[in-house]
This record gives C-alpha cells, sequence and structure tokens, in this order.
C-alpha cells in the first residue's frame, strides 16, 4: 500500500486515490507530509513557524497516522454511496423511461 499524506492540505491518497478536505487538524503541525512504500515510509518535518523543511524522519509504521487512513475510508465510503446512488437514480430514470415507450407503443392512434 502507498500512502501519501499532507496534513496542510487534508490531503489522503491510498494507492493512487486521493481525496482533499480532510480533517487533519489533530497531525502535528510539524509534519509537512508522510510517505509511505507498503512497510517503511518517512515523515517529511517543517518548522511551523517558517514552513521550511528541516528533516525526514523514517518511520516503520503508520500506526500514529491511522486517522488520516480512518478519515480517507471514511470519505471514500461516502464517494461510493454517492455513485451507487447515483447509477440507481439513472437506472431508475432508464427503466421509467423504457416503460413509457412500451406504454406510446402500445397505444393506438
Amino acid at each position: 500500500m502507498k500512502v501519501t499524506i499532507i496534513p496542510s492540505d487534508g490531503f489522503v491518497s491510498i494507492d493512487g486515490y486521493g481525496f482533499s478536505g480532510l480533517n487533519l487538524s489533530s497531525i502535528d503541525p510539524t509534519v509537512h507530509a508522510v510517505q509511505w512504500y507498503d512497510t517503511h515510509g518517512e515523515v517529511e518535518v517543517k518548522n511551523p513557524v517558517t514552513g521550511k523543511m528541516v528533516a525526514n524522519t523514517e518511520i516503520t509504521s503508520l500506526e500514529q497516522f491511522q486517522l488520516a487512513i480512518d478519515a480517507w475510508n471514511i470519505r471514500k465510503e461516502e464517494v461510493l454511496a454517492a455513485e451507487a446512488a447515483q447509477a440507481l437514480a439513472e437506472a431508475q430514470a432508464l427503466a421509467e423511461a423504457q416503460a413509457l415507450a412500451e406504454q406510446s407503443q402500445g397505444a393506438t392512434p
């Protein structure tokens, strides 16, 4: 699993599928970004006053950033639910249109 987290943008990407606008305000303000590569990763650390990068710290667990992954999962479920609702509405509209077409074909002038 590849993960990118950018707290200041509220951005989380997992395996190339990203969402922004997530609430990541509880992540330490010195974290500029997190990059995770299946089994290891790094935290890009910044000075919170100047915004300048000061270090990269290696990590072997994403546990401290689980809230970001949870926020991503919640947004993913919301998007999937919205897409399913849209598909259902489109299918219902198509069925209604087909029913009307069949009714009009059966009507005599």
